[in-house]
Order: structure tokens, then sequence, then C-alpha cells
């Protein structure tokens, strides 16, 4: 009898730990995008960044924005499939120095426009957070991947 009131107990709690409720799980990213965008070839999303500063927090948007566009997609969205593919770290690594260049320089070539849609917020140990709408030049950004051989042109 005992043991089977331990195997309960032990299960019960795996079944606790398991289902995130005593650990909360970090955020990846807070991408939304808006409907009905108004350019065709571009797509805005509502993202929330955190830095020191607010061009901190603004580029940490940014670059979440760019990481689930590119791996995730964007539900709802004209591009509600990951645009690059999901295998991030393969894709990653096969295209290390694009990638590279991309989030230190280049991924803000593909930006339209930035507007902050809740101001700037104060968190702990100096950080700050920001949400704001990214405006991305999304046929750009595909015809770049495809010159740099990132993804193949449709039909080819």
């Amino acid at each position: 009898m005992i043991r089977v009131l331990s195997f309960f107990t032990i299960l019960g709690l795996l079944s606790v730990f398991s289902s995130g409720i005593c650990c909360p799980i970090p955020r990846l990213s807070d991408v939304t995008a808006y409907p009905g965008t108004k350019e065709p070839k571009t797509l805005t999303l509502h993202e929330t960044g955190i830095g020191k500063n607010e061009a901190e927090a603004i580029t940490d948007a940014s670059l979440n924005a760019f990481e689930q566009l590119l791996f995730r997609g964007i539900p709802d969205s004209d591009q509600p499939e990951a645009l690059i593919g999901t295998n991030e770290n393969e894709i990653r690594s096969k295209n290390s120095d694009y990638f590279n260049q991309f989030y230190k320089q280049r991924f803000g070539t593909f930006i339209l426009s930035t507007q902050p849609t809740i101001p700037l917020q104060k968190l702990p140990k100096g950080k700050k957070r920001i949400e704001v709408d990214i405006t991305i030049n999304l046929n750009a950004l595909k015809k770049d991947l495809e010159e740099n051989n990132i993804i193949r042109k449709f039909g080819f």
C-alpha cells in the first residue's frame, strides 16, 4: 500500500513540475501581426523589447521580430510559415557568415518604420521595456535571402 501511494505521489509531483505550474517558461517572443498591412509587400508586427535604454529596447524588439519571421513564422499574417525554415541551428551554422553580418549590420535596412506604442517602462536591475510596431519590407528581405542563397527562388 505504501509503495502504491509513493508511486502516485511521485507521479503527481512529476505532472505538476512538467506542466510548468511551478516554474514560468521564459518568453521567446511576443510578436503579433496586424491584419491588412498597408502595403502588400510589407508586414507590420507588434513586438516587445528589453534593454538598458530606448534604443537598445527597440533593437531587441526588432531582432525578436526577425527571429520569429525567419524561423517560426507569424500566425494570422501573410507569412504564417517560417520564411527560411524551422531547423534554426542547422540553418544558422550553414550560413553563419550571412547571419553574423545580418544581425550586426543589415537587419535595419529591411525595417521601414518603428513606432513605439507603449512608452518605455522601467524594470528591475536597470532594464527598460518598450512595445513597438515594426514595419518590415518583406519583399526586399525575401529578395536578399534569395540573392544570398539562403532560400530558393519560387519555382526553381
